[in-house]
């Protein structure tokens, strides 16, 4: 789906974009920009980081996971905020290994789109007891 359908012929960034044409802009592309990130391609989480607090603000459009503007998803801020909380749960719930004969974990993806090269394999072990589990549950339901 086309992100905005242009009224008028445009310049933009050296690139001639002829009236009436559909823009669609690359995610992967705009997350792995050298021109906007130092070293793109390498894990880094510390970049984020300024002044020993974290600034994940997208006020420079660097990473637009659920696009921007009128036609921006309306579920965009509980979406992320559902995702945080379920990788939280899910690391806070389980002990992570790496399966039994694997060396390694291999993250790199392919270069036209964001899956695996390789499928990810972890083992997850629960916390606490099973049983603790399913009281839990029974006890939220009631």
């Amino acid at each position: 789906m086309s992100h905005m359908s242009l009224l008028q012929t445009a310049l933009v960034a050296d690139y001639f974009i002829p009236k009436g044409s559909n823009v669609l802009l690359s995610r992967l592309g705009l997350g792995r920009n050298p021109t906007v990130w130092d070293q793109p391609l390498r894990f880094n989480p510390d970049r984020h980081l300024h002044e020993k607090r974290c600034d994940l603000s997208e006020t420079d459009l660097r990473f637009i996971s659920f696009t921007t503007g009128r036609r921006g998803c309306i579920g965009g801020e509980l979406g992320t905020n559902m995702t945080v909380m379920l990788l939280g749960r899910l690391l806070q719930g389980f002990k992570w290994t790496i399966p039994e004969g694997m060396e390694s974990i291999d993250l790199s993806t392919e270069e036209s789109s964001m899956f695996k090269v390789k499928p990810l394999y972890a083992h997850a072990r629960p916390r606490l007891n099973p049983s603790l589990y399913l009281s839990l549950s029974s006890t939220l339901l009631d």
